[in-house]
């Protein structure tokens, strides 16, 4: 950054390190400089291509589209997600008027749909045979990115293959006697915390390199995402 030489900083770094561990002894001290050393050589240099700065292309909200007939909430947090989530994202906000935010800045709901970060490195997959469907993933996680299906024999017959494969008959009676189960991930909404490997009672899901789960999972996400909310159908009154 230039504030101020490469190596004066690294000289502070290091007296910190002392002063913060050295009650811990010499060893502790040691190991954290050593890693501290250890940064500083791993250091490469990425060189950036010149034609960059000439790059031209639409911002990503060029690409937030809601189908036909969306409801009011939705419509309106595809309208802040062009307006004002994509250029904040790129670095671009304060270029916004005033007048582009609501009153009292106000955030709808609903957005992150619109912002697919992939940013875990590992996510999960779901082993449906070892399944439960006591939901305890989708429960815990923080991000909504594992979520429990219904579906109907028709729904079912259209789905892709591989979410056809995975789906099972919903167990529990009653209502649920009419449908097939499914966990479905999102691999690009999920941040890799791992909280649903750990609660899952059956040992039902496990990591795998992000980039792999999202070729493998996408299609089965996005038709996952047209499938209606059944929750109307469920006793809320029982955990049974």
């Amino acid at each position: 950054s230039g504030v101020m030489p490469f190596e004066a900083a690294i000289e502070l770094l290091k007296g910190s390190i002392k002063k913060m561990y050295g009650k811990k002894g010499d060893k502790v001290v040691q190991m954290n400089i050593d890693g501290v050393n250890a940064s500083c050589d791993g250091i490469v240099e990425c060189e950036v291509p010149a034609a960059w700065a000439q790059a031209t292309g639409g911002p990503e909200s060029a690409g937030i589209e809601v189908a036909a007939g969306a409801s009011d909430s939705l419509l309106r947090a595809a309208e802040f997600a062009k307006k004002i989530q994509t250029p904040v994202n790129d670095l671009d906000g304060n270029s916004l008027p005033v007048s582009t935010f609501e009153p009292g800045g106000r955030v709808p709901l609903g957005t992150s749909q619109f912002e697919k970060r992939g940013i875990a490195i590992n996510v999960p997959r779901v082993d449906m045979d070892k399944c439960t469907q006591c939901n305890k993933c989708s429960l815990i996680c923080p991000h909504a990115a594992v979520r429990p299906f219904l579906l109907s024999q028709q729904e079912l017959d259209s789905a892709p293959a591989d979410f056809k494969a995975g789906s099972r008959a919903a167990i529990g009676g009653g209502v649920l006697d009419n449908y097939h189960f499914r966990i479905q991930v999102s691999p690009l909404d999920c941040t890799g915390c791992e909280l649903c490997a750990r609660i899952c009672p059956a040992d039902a899901l496990k990591l795998e390199p992000a980039e792999k789960a999202t070729k493998a999972e996408k299609a089965n996400w996005d038709f996952a995402m047209t499938l209606p909310d059944r929750g109307d159908e469920i006793d809320k009154t029982t955990i049974k």
